[in-house]
């Protein structure tokens, strides 16, 4: 902003923080908006942050706003193929790689099953 029109804003907004008003009621029948006035107000407040601490009266404004927290996932760019499997029956784990018997296999799950 510049510096008359950022003097201009800052009286208003003074005016604005001894209202008590909501920045929609004191703007209304002005040529600026409620919105306007929250802009305003918070560009001032971004300026004065570096330079010095606000005025005492210096409207403050504070705007209640909902946190929304959402939980990424993110999927691998490549699948990855598994070497083997784990079976788990009974309690007991059972390695399968590429290429195993099946007859060997069978035989242990009904060997397996028959334990429970």
């Amino acid at each position: 902003m510049k510096a008359k029109t950022e003097a201009v804003w800052a009286e208003r907004i003074e005016e604005w923080g001894r209202s008590g008003q909501s920045a929609t009621e004191f703007a209304e029948g002005k040529s600026y908006t409620g919105g306007a006035l929250s802009w305003a107000a918070s560009q001032l407040r971004k300026g004065t942050r570096s330079k010095a601490k606000p005025r005492e009266g210096r409207a403050r404004v504070e705007r209640k706003q909902k946190l929304r927290i959402a939980e990424v996932i993110r999927r691998p760019s490549r699948v990855v193929v598994a070497e083997g499997l784990v079976l788990e029956i009974a309690g007991a784990r059972v390695s399968v790689r590429r290429g195993f018997d099946q007859t060997l296999l069978r035989d242990v799950v009904n060997v397996l099953q028959g334990a429970r």
